[in-house]
């Protein structure tokens, strides 16, 4: 009896540790200094290696950002205008971080960093709609 009691609280313990592990996986969420530090990150990058990290983190953040929206649009619908502008421009964002790992995957530093001019005006104009 004391055995199924003692088996029973391991188990419980480690499912508990097991579970909040999982959730602070999935609810990772990255701010919009991730994708500035990682922004210039990507410009300054010399190698492939380090564009590409730079490049993962972006994205990330920006599929973060496409879960989580900001306090100003947190109540509206999902059909509401200004939501659809946001995540427009998050999938515009997303694309241009896409084409930018395309182009690194196939030697293309140079024309990929380009591409970040382009970025950068998108995160602003995000910024200054949805400050």
């Amino acid at each position: 009896m004391i055995k199924t009691i003692f088996i029973s609280s391991i188990l419980a313990t480690g499912l508990t540790f097991s579970t909040t592990a999982i959730a602070a996986e999935e609810h990772q969420h990255y701010s919009m200094r991730d994708l500035d530090k990682n922004l210039k990150n990507f410009r300054a990058a010399h190698d492939a290696k380090a564009a590409q990290a730079a490049l993962q983190v972006m994205q990330q953040t920006v599929k973060s950002y496409q879960k989580h929206r900001p306090s100003s649009l947190q109540k509206l619908e999902a059909e509401d205008a200004q939501v659809v502008a946001y995540q427009g421009l998050l999938n515009d964002l997303l694309n241009e971080i896409q084409q930018a790992e395309q182009l690194v995957a196939a030697d293309q530093l140079e024309a990929a960093q380009k591409r970040s001019v382009k970025m950068d005006e998108i995160k602003k104009q995000g910024h200054q709609a949805f400050k």
